[in-house]
């Protein structure tokens, strides 16, 4: 499962990229680099997975070869499509790069529940093993299930009230044929990739100061850049 905006993104610019790919390649180019920041990072995880899925397809030349920078890039997708992507990526193909006092990397907010683990799982047969106690302990661990699957289950609804359809209806505005899809019952986002880790020293603070009046100051270029600069990468 994927964020269904980024989607919806990487849906406006898919044909173009697709169709400069191809004129590339009859000129005899193998080898591209897709790269995106912030926003570009998330809509290029899902351009890349789209790719594969075209390359498995025989739409487009399986000779092609796809290189993926992400940097300041917000979590694409649910902890599966992270390892599909991961594995699609592996040895060197797929990277994230992160400023750790960015704040764009930590959204969109998770909250995971049990549905978005394995189908074997310690908590698929849980109700089962709760009735099998005996009295008043199957009554305590009802209620302590309850509490622990009730509130996640809770938040998903309403974030997918107000993220979701809430959103949907103001991009239906701008978009009069969009038409919103029906929502995967879960909001468990995760990061994907080869990390590469940009951790700020007391030289960068004093470029980058926090500062409350800007929250995009580590988020920046600038940012990014001063410590690729001054990074041991």
């Amino acid at each position: 499962a994927v964020h269904v905006g980024w989607l919806l993104s990487t849906a406006f610019i898919s044909k173009d990229v697709i169709k400069h790919m191809q004129e590339q390649y009859r000129s005899e180019v193998r080898d591209f680099i897709l790269m995106g920041h912030s926003q570009g990072g998330a809509i290029v995880y899902l351009l890349r997975a789209y790719l594969d899925d075209l390359q498995k397809k025989g739409r487009i030349p399986v000779d092609i070869r796809i290189k993926t920078y992400c940097s300041a890039a917000p979590k694409p997708g649910n902890l599966y499509f992270a390892y599909d992507y991961e594995y699609t990526t592996r040895n060197g193909w797929g990277f994230n790069v992160v400023n750790t006092k960015d704040w764009v990397p930590e959204t969109p907010i998770t909250v995971q529940t049990f549905r978005d683990f394995n189908a074997l799982n310690p908590f698929s047969g849980m109700k089962n093993t709760i009735k099998e106690q005996k009295f008043p302990k199957n009554l305590v661990l009802k209620h302590m299930y309850k509490k622990l699957n009730n509130t996640p289950e809770k938040a998903l609804k309403m974030y997918e009230k107000y993220m979701g359809k809430g959103v949907a209806s103001f991009i239906g505005k701008d978009l009069p044929d969009f038409q919103p899809p029906e929502y995967f019952e879960s909001i468990h986002f995760t990061r994907a990739g080869t990390a590469i880790i940009l951790k700020p020293d007391a030289a960068y603070f004093k470029n980058f100061p926090d500062d409350p009046e800007n929250i995009f100051t580590h988020h920046s270029h600038k940012a990014y850049l001063f410590l690729l600069d001054h990074s041991d990468y």
